[in-house]
């Protein structure tokens, strides 16, 4: 699967591409060299937050769609997309509050190892 740099990278230059732009217009768009942008998306660079936050905004993405790795083919994957989803439209508070409360019940459920 890779590293976080390399599936990071991947998912830039595949929403990059998508968008119709090149490098060098993505790397005008959020202030950075275009040799910025080759090393973000071959992996040789895990940018910033702040980079990744304005490369996520000019490709018109919240930010956490660039963070999903999961195979949307399995259904465990599904199920942590649609988490992490929901979770992003949360407050560090409310995050909180969800762990505190879903936590003690999933410990209590009789799971078989995985």
């Amino acid at each position: 699967m890779g590293t976080l740099e390399q599936q990071l990278g991947m998912k830039v230059a595949r929403h990059r591409k998508a968008s119709g732009l090149t490098q060098a217009q993505l790397a005008e768009e959020v202030g950075v060299q275009p040799e910025t942008i080759s090393r973000i998306e071959t992996g040789s660079r895990l940018p910033s937050l702040d980079l990744i936050a304005k490369v996520s905004t000019a490709l018109k993405l919240d930010l956490h769609e660039l963070f999903r790795f999961q195979d949307l083919d399995d259904p465990q994957g599904r199920a942590i997309d649609r988490l992490l989803w929901f979770a992003s439209r949360l407050s560090g508070p409310e995050i909180e509050l969800m762990m505190d409360v879903v936590a003690p019940v999933l410990a209590d459920l009789d799971r078989p190892p995985r």
